[in-house]
């Protein structure tokens, strides 16, 4: 067999899609091309009736004998990622996602109704999901699970935007650990609190330009893309951080950043209401 990745990744979608169990399979980030090693992850999820079991699992990745390498099974069970099985194509991490479609189907619908406004435990963001659910490309989809997923994200809920911009304008509010850092010029415990700060802010542009907030990865190609947003967001953003960095110039940099959520609150979130 051609040992390229991309024979590789076909043929192992395949074989999951044999599955009885695998009703949907997808990846996030698109396929082409794939990753080489080290450049990034090939995360596969995979939805089904139920869970299948290790051993019809375990015999997929068997099946690929040494096209696959330190193949592990089952190494994490349920939670935010769902049941996880790990391999090596080429050296490429890849990752096997699967979850149930109806766990699926009730996470998505309390995110949208707003019930995890934020981030939870090690930084996952549930309106992440809805992110990687718009733009997964399908690869499988015997009854249209996926399809008709995609379909219902393509258009952000109003209520949903309103509902999150709201709640992290508001954290925005809390300022005492920032302001304890600036009075004691403590670099590092100002960049502590700033990073709860931004996360908040930049949540609250997304939600306002109804775009589901992926994670914190490539936040300033985003917001360059944004029609709604303080003047000179990102230069400013940078300022923010860069300034934080010195003793002295933490002062200078806090009343960047007021200045910066006044006018995100005072002129954009006005409009938006």
């Amino acid at each position: 067999m051609n040992n390229n990745t991309e024979k590789i990744f076909e043929v192992l979608i395949n074989r999951i899609s044999k599955i009885q169990e695998v009703q949907s399979i997808g990846i996030s980030g698109g396929k082409s091309p794939l990753p080489t090693a080290g450049e990034g992850d090939i995360d596969i999820f995979i939805y089904c009736d139920k869970i299948p079991e290790f051993e019809r699992r375990e015999a997929v990745i068997n099946d690929l004998g040494d096209l696959l390498q330190n193949s592990k099974i089952n190494i994490f069970q349920g939670g935010h990622w769902g049941s996880r099985d790990f391999t090596l194509i080429n050296g490429v991490d890849t990752w096997l996602m699967y979850f149930t479609i109806d766990e699926t189907l009730c996470e998505i619908e309390a995110i949208l109704n707003g019930d995890y406004p934020d981030k939870l435990d090690n930084y996952y963001y549930p309106i992440g999901r809805c992110a990687m659910l718009k733009n997964i490309t399908v690869l499988y989809d015997k009854n249209n699970f996926l399809n008709s997923l995609k379909n219902k994200l393509l258009e952000y809920p109003d209520e949903l935007s309103r509902m999150l911009a709201k709640y992290h304008l508001t954290e925005l509010d809390d300022t005492e650990d920032l302001e304890r850092a600036v009075t004691r010029k403590d670099v590092l415990f100002y960049h502590f609190a700033l990073d709860i700060a931004i996360d908040h802010l930049l949540q609250a542009l997304f939600a306002i330009n109804k775009v589901y907030f992926p994670s914190r990865k490539r936040t300033l190609e985003f917001i360059s893309n944004f029609k709604i947003k303080p003047a000179l967001c990102n230069e400013k953003l940078l300022d923010v951080v860069k300034l934080g960095s010195c003793p002295e110039d933490i002062e200078k940099s806090y009343t960047l950043w007021i200045n910066l959520v006044s006018e995100l609150k005072g002129n954009i979130y006005a409009k938006f209401e």
